[in-house]
């Protein structure tokens, strides 16, 4: 399977680094939910953050429904989220069905996010972190930069991910 054609779509969005991983090589586990639910302001109050996003268990049986992944990189996190969900149309559009995406941090849509009457539904992805990948060990992993917590100053690397079959 060639991704070139999706690797751009995603450059063309603002992506600097495009990687193509293995979906076994994504980490999982339940503490970055935990993360989520005490510390973050979201939590509960938006579609694409916990406890609306799929589990930790649930998330490790998706992505072994899967023979390819895509991880990415952005500067501005309200960037990647729209880059995932135009890259995953693509995918579908050329046949690839079950192609879905995660994308980087919050909806941020909407002044007040009401998630049960969401009027945007097919814009809002949940951000990896939120579904229990743990994804500083999987962008390591893939030798790719990223800095826990942010040095000051330094460039953002906002990750999102999407699962090819």
């Amino acid at each position: 399977m060639s991704l070139l054609k999706y690797f751009q779509i995603l450059r063309d969005k603002g992506a600097d680094i495009v990687r193509e991983i293995k979906p076994s090589d994504i980490k999982i586990a339940p503490w970055p939910i935990m993360k989520c639910r005490y510390g973050c302001p979201n939590f509960g109050h938006n579609r694409s953050c916990p406890p609306f996003a799929p589990a930790y268990n649930e998330t490790r049986r998706i992505i072994d429904c899967y023979s390819c992944a895509i991880l990415f990189s952005v500067h501005d996190m309200d960037a990647g989220t729209p880059a995932a969900l135009e890259c995953m149309q693509a995918l579908i559009a050329d046949g690839y069905y079950k192609a879905i995406a995660f994308g980087t941090g919050p909806c941020r849509r909407c002044e007040k996010c009401i998630p049960a009457d969401c009027p945007h539904p097919n814009e809002v992805m949940p951000s990896p972190e939120a579904c229990g990948i743990d994804l500083v060990a999987t962008v390591r992993n893939a030798g790719l930069p990223i800095d826990m917590p942010p040095k000051p100053g330094a460039v953002l690397n906002c990750y999102g991910l999407l699962l090819v079959e």
